[in-house]
């Protein structure tokens, strides 16, 4: 698949068939993760390859996303978070660079995937999956592959709505209500101080994820 098709056709996917990703193929998808840049090339990517119903199963008890359980494989993707650049997180955006291109390749090969961070804490992932403290979890990637194609979605501006040159100047900028974020905000961070989460997953999920065909 040529690199522009790959990236326009790319779409996150949620309703996946139970067909198994052979070990050659999710190999070459952390594979393409490895090679993506990474600040001061760290290269502090480790990958943990969930196939376990059960894992799946008690990540969602604990606040994940209830979708990802659908999936027949995940990958979490951890980042050395030992970085004197918490300004702009530089581990943040090198875990993300790696990602993308693990998206990008799962793609290629005809893998659907969804990039997840609707997750539990990220203190309760380390305890979990024995993850050491110098390692943030970042992300969970749902692979597998469609039970059937997903609709196309259109960007939401045009180039010419957001770009400019040598200063921000004509660019159509969006805005969340303040008031609004801020309770999305504590409810959120109220939600994972409750121990007994899994009893109200369902609802969390409507409130806090964005719901999509």
């Amino acid at each position: 698949m040529e690199l522009f098709e790959a990236i326009y056709t790319r779409r996150s996917v949620r309703s996946f068939s139970q067909q198994k990703i052979n070990e050659q193929d999710v190999k070459k998808i952390i594979d393409a993760g490895r090679w993506a840049p990474s600040a001061c090339n760290v290269q502090g990517w480790r990958f943990i390859v969930i196939d376990d119903p059960k894992v799946k199963r008690d990540l969602i008890d604990l606040g994940a996303a209830s979708f990802l359980e659908k999936a027949p494989l995940g990958i979490i993707v951890l980042y050395d978070n030992q970085t004197d650049n918490l300004e702009y997180m530089d581990y943040v955006q090198s875990a993300a660079a790696s990602i993308e291109n693990m998206l990008l390749a799962a793609h290629a090969l005809g893998i659907g995937g969804c990039w997840i961070c609707h997750l539990p804490r990220k203190e309760e992932i380390r305890s979990f999956l024995s993850i050491p403290s110098h390692y943030d979890p970042i992300a969970y990637i749902a692979l597998g592959y469609p039970s059937r194609e997903p609709n196309p979605k259109e960007r939401k501006a045009g180039i010419q709505d957001i770009m400019a040159y040598n200063r921000y100047s004509g660019i159509k900028g969006s805005h969340k209500s303040g008031l609004r974020l801020s309770v999305k905000r504590v409810m959120r961070k109220v939600y994972y101080l409750l121990p007994f989460r899994k009893y109200i997953a369902k609802k969390a999920d409507e409130r806090f994820e964005n719901k999509f065909d």
